[in-house]
């Protein structure tokens, strides 16, 4: 994954220089600059302008930004590849060169007892970056046989990038630098560590030499110096392992180190059944670069998928430059890349859903509502998420787990979230729909009837008396509207046939004299006008969802039929007799036989249409000059 990541890395940090350090967030600490010439009593006075306290991101307040620079710079230079890849085999200095050094505040203070002192730690550490080590280190990089001894490493690379950094290596500038260093020590080590306790901060103490003062004769700029040494101790260290190190053609190529786990005890990747037992290798320039994309990700939001565009040609015409993405997801406790993806869909795109009243529902004022536009892809996600999952479906849902909750969020829900969140994530965030279309509607209508039954929402729960599902209807009429939009091209949709339906029934019941279904759509969706109408004259204090389970359990025409006549029975009595639409419409439904007996697929759809629409045995019709003026249509 890095490796693709690279090469758009590379061109990135071709039009920003910087960018290396611009990412880089130094750790929490005591930040020092020190000068070798001088002793730490001559040193204090300036130890105002000469350092920083480095806090946590959200608290940390800069007052000298060109020393927090020179600070930030240095830090990246020397800083470890990682903990398992110290100069120092006891860890206890952190740093990776002769100029800085790491050291944990309670390590450096004496305030955790250990085995060495902390001039003893010190000493160790400078005697290892002596070039003798450096070079065994960098003779560990070739495969055994290809260098005979030590010698032969400048000569190999001699004709590589890496010869400037190997002659400054057996330098005397560089080692009259190490020595001066280590006197430096040896006589102010005491003297700053006594100082330095009257400071607060927390976690590092980090030391630095500058080269730069006005009494130096040396004339390799201190960046220079930092920088040289960053490469001496990172090239070595670069590969995961250089045992599976290998030469072709006169290069280095290895396993990179970054985010590829091939050691002894985790040894994940490794092939075993392969002549080829790793999963990559690259050259030592791509690995480098590899390393720095991996710094750079690690730089970005965590818990989030960050979209990177990129440019690459798989066309021969080199003005035609395909758009694509990559989506990364940083896992922000492990600190590592959990999911990657190369999709050939641009960055930037922008969902927008015309929400139509399809069902013409009601606000309660009784007004029909209006249609809505939602006009981005926060406000889809936003609200199919409140209107499918109870607001489970939010931020970067792809890595959620939701729990049930009793009344909230039923496990059936959780199931549904878990089984189709990659299709979801897909469309909301790649643009693409083709894992979402053929589960959309299935999916949501059986959200839908989970929610019919097991759900409250806390504004039911303040009017329990009466039976309300404007919820749900709001929830249905989207997904008709979403179901459109994924298949634009494809054959009539369930919304134009729900239209048709209420068309033709507010017709016939309009006209005088008996008429019947004309077809199963009608029958079903007439049968979820009845189911509605009869349970709502329910007398029980709470009135939920619950009530329609008869209707839901049933499986067949006829058992559909056979709930609506127990339904009539038990509530009868609140229906006045010459109510002359609900009589239309309940012999209409008992004389009609649908051709499709199962209540499933598009005549159970067919049949919550007609539940959550707006229910026409409330409407009173309009009066007309014969008619029987004691009438009452009302419930």
């Amino acid at each position: 994954m890095l490796k693709d990541m690279a090469e758009s890395y590379r061109l990135a940090a071709r039009k920003f220089p910087n960018l290396i350090f611009d990412q880089h967030m130094p750790k929490e600490g005591l930040y020092l600059r020190l000068r070798v010439d001088k002793s730490w009593e001559e040193q204090s006075e300036a130890f105002e302008g000469n350092h920083l306290i480095i806090q946590p991101k959200e608290e940390q307040h800069l007052e000298n930004v060109d020393l927090y620079d020179w600070f930030t710079r240095r830090d990246y230079y020397s800083s470890l590849v990682a903990m398992n890849k110290p100069v120092d085999s006891n860890k206890q200095i952190h740093s990776n060169n002769p100029f800085a050094l790491y050291v944990k505040r309670e390590v450096f203070l004496g305030e955790k007892p250990g085995k060495f002192s902390m001039q003893e730690n010190v000493t160790r550490f400078l005697n290892i970056t002596y070039p003798d080590e450096v070079k065994r280190k960098w003779k560990e990089l070739l495969p055994a046989g290809k260098v005979k001894n030590i010698q032969d490493i400048e000569t190999f690379f001699m004709q590589t990038e890496y010869a400037d950094a190997l002659h400054y290596l057996t330098s005397d500038f560089r080692q009259k630098w190490i020595e001066r260093i280590t006197r430096w020590y040896a006589n102010n080590l005491n003297a700053l560590t006594g100082f330095l306790r009257q400071i607060p901060f927390k976690n590092y103490v980090k030391l630095y030499f500058t080269a730069d003062f006005p009494t130096s004769s040396d004339q390799l700029p201190c960046e220079q110096l930092y920088a040289y040494e960053y490469t001496l101790y990172t090239i070595p260290k670069i590969s995961n392992k250089n045992d599976y190190n290998q030469m072709i053609e006169g290069t280095i190529f290895g396993l990179p180190s970054f985010n590829i786990n091939m050691n002894g005890k985790k040894p994940f990747l490794k092939h075993r059944s392969m002549r080829v037992q790793v999963p990559i290798r690259v050259s030592l320039e791509q690995a480098m670069l590899i390393k720095q994309t991996a710094e750079w990700l690690m730089s970005k939001p965590k818990y989030t998928t960050n979209k990177f565009a990129y440019t690459s040609d798989f066309t021969f015409e080199r003005s035609i430059e395909p758009e694509g993405t990559f989506h990364i997801y940083v896992d922000g406790k492990d600190n590592e890349v959990v999911s990657f993806e190369n999709v050939p869909f641009p960055s930037e795109f922008n969902l927008c859903i015309y929400q139509k009243n399809i069902l013409q529902l009601r606000d309660h004022k009784g007004n029909l509502k209006p249609d809505k536009e939602l006009n981005s892809t926060e406000e889809v996600q936003k609200t199919i998420s409140s209107s499918f999952f109870r607001g489970r479906m939010s931020g970067q849902f792809l890595y959620d787990e939701p729990k049930a909750k009793s009344n909230d969020f039923t496990s059936v829900m959780a199931a549904l979230f878990m089984q189709s969140k990659q299709a979801f994530h897909d469309w909301l965030f790649k643009g693409t729909a083709i894992s979402l279309r053929p589960l959309f509607s299935r999916l949501t209508l059986r959200l839908l009837e989970e929610q019919l039954l097991y759900v409250e929402p806390a504004q039911q729960s303040q009017n329990k008396k009466v039976l309300d599902l404007r919820w749900l209807a709001d929830a249905f009429n989207l997904r008709l509207c979403i179901a459109d939009y994924l298949n634009k091209e494809g054959s009539r949709s369930m919304t134009n046939r729900i239209t048709e339906v209420m068309t033709s029934l507010k017709q016939k019941f309009s006209q005088d004299g008996m008429s019947v279904c004309g077809n199963d759509d009608e029958f079903y969706f007439l049968t979820g006008q009845l189911a509605f109408y009869l349970k709502s004259q329910s007398e029980t204090q709470n009135k939920t969802g619950d009530l329609l389970s008869p209707f839901l359990a049933a499986k067949r025409s006829e058992q559909l039929k056979k709930k609506l006549e127990d339904a009539y029975i038990l509530h009868k009595h609140k229906i006045k007799l010459n109510h002359a639409k609900f009589n239309k419409a309940f012999s209409n439904i008992f004389g009609y036989k649908p051709d499709g007996h199962e209540l499933t697929g598009d005549a159970r759809e067919m049949f919550l249409a007609g539940l959550f629409a707006d229910n026409w045995f409330y409407e009173k019709p309009e009066k007309k000059k014969n008619d029987d003026k004691g009438a009452d249509y009302s419930d």
